[in-house]
């Protein structure tokens, strides 16, 4: 690893708990290709030490968990942004399959395709402080198709379209309350030991009964299969968005650090 991502365990050997801590705080934790190739590697590393449980985190007192999917990533040639096999779907699939529980230990702002990131994990325990935006709005990015069908099979509907078209932060108080935030804690402190001490208990259950549950839950939750033609048609709507002077606008008022200005082409 070049140092992005630490895996250390949590507590004694014997505990069977993984952390695994984004720590590229220069370009806050944003998802490159590097950085989930990092924990990627980590939950290889993971497995092949028996661990029960992963818990992925940034670093203690971060102000934002994950900036969400690198834009320095994102193509301006008139090229889908966001295919199937971009490196965070990659990694999220890679996620969903962990023979493992995987809990999110949230403090920050969790931004983009890291709230994707956060409902892929099987548990989430959050401070009370944290908040989760969905922003591709702000950029005139399209969102895939896949991603979309994850937060709606995550969030209410009427939630899930707040989040993607007004694009600003919803606190955890409110995921929470949606149920997608298991523990919401006070502060980073709380955070650690209730994060620790849930991954402790699962740790200290059955791990073939756990991984055969886990296993039967991602396959009876994957979303369904689109026909050829409606996946064109979502595709087709997508292509007119990531053409469009809007996203090169978008992308562009992001790394010049100021307000962009769409104007519907």
């Amino acid at each position: 690893m070049t140092g992005l991502v630490s895996i250390e365990l949590a507590g004694s050997e014997a505990s069977h708990v993984v952390v695994l801590t984004m720590r590229h705080a220069a370009k806050r934790n944003s998802l490159s290709a590097e950085l989930l190739t990092e924990l990627a590697a980590g939950l290889d590393a993971a497995q092949e030490g028996g661990a029960r449980v992963v818990v992925i985190r940034a670093d203690a007192g971060a102000t934002t968990w994950s900036a969400g999917y690198s834009i320095d990533a994102l193509p301006r040639d008139g090229t889908d942004p966001l295919t199937w096999t971009n490196p965070l779907e990659g990694f999220l699939q890679r996620l969903r399959r962990a023979p493992f529980p995987v809990i999110a230990a949230v403090e920050g702002g969790v931004w983009g395709g890291a709230c994707e990131l956060v409902l892929t994990c099987d548990l989430v325990v959050a401070v009370e402080s944290a908040t989760f935006a969905l922003t591709p709005a702000r950029l005139g990015v399209p969102y895939n198709t896949a991603g979309v069908a994850h937060v709606l099979g995550a969030l209410p509907l009427n939630v899930a379209k707040e989040l993607f078209f007004a694009a600003d932060p919803m606190p955890a108080v409110d995921w929470h309350r949606y149920g997608i935030v298991n523990r919401l804690v006070a502060d980073a402190d709380d955070l650690g030991a209730v994060t620790y001490a849930l991954a402790q208990r699962i740790a200290e259950r059955a791990p073939l009964s756990i991984r055969a549950v886990k296993a039967e839950m991602t396959a009876l939750t994957d979303a369904r299969t689109l026909s050829g033609d409606e996946f064109e048609r979502l595709t087709e709507l997508r292509r007119a968005a990531w053409t469009s002077s809007d996203y090169q606008e978008g992308v562009r008022a992001f790394l010049e650090k100021r307000s962009p200005s769409f104007e519907g082409r």
